[in-house]
């Protein structure tokens, strides 16, 4: 389990009530990768949501055989990665390499959505903050191959 106030911080649970948090608490543990091991890979099976808790993450795409590009670095506290989790059909659409050692917290992915569908109120507030992380990590993704491509 991961301590009470370092949950309370992860962007897609900050609206949640004291005794939401709880019932996620459980769900939750730490682990530790070193630097370039893989956290999840594209395309396979998301069963856990992830979140940083001290390192550098690098989240990429694959473009090509054997060939990938990194779309976005997750290095603050509390900043979710792998919310494919929680969206059908339920696969990573990137890959998470460590660029450095790191720690991050895993949160069950069924666990949370048979939370989420069992309360549809934190259902709403979890989600309704999904929604704003794929918005903006699209609109970075894109502003990134405008550049690419227009310089």
């Amino acid at each position: 389990m991961i301590a009470y106030d370092d949950l309370k911080k992860i962007e897609f649970f900050t609206e949640l009530t004291d005794g939401e948090l709880e019932s996620i608490q459980p769900l939750c543990k730490e682990e530790h990768y070193r630097a370039r091991d893989l956290i999840f890979i594209e395309d396979t099976l998301a069963d856990h949501l992830y979140v940083l808790k001290g390192g550098r993450i690098s989240i990429d795409i694959t473009v090509g055989s054997g060939k990938y590009v990194s779309v976005l670095t997750v290095s603050h506290f509390a900043e979710p990665f792998g919310w494919s989790t929680l969206v059908a059909p339920f696969r990573f659409t990137a890959t998470a390499r460590c660029i450095e050692d790191s720690t991050v917290f895993s949160i069950d992915g069924k666990g949370l959505m048979g939370l989420i569908e069992r309360d549809y109120r934190m259902g709403f507030l979890i989600m309704r903050r999904v929604a704003k992380i794929i918005s903006e990590r699209m609109r970075d993704t894109r502003l990134q191959l405008i550049h690419t491509f227009y310089g």
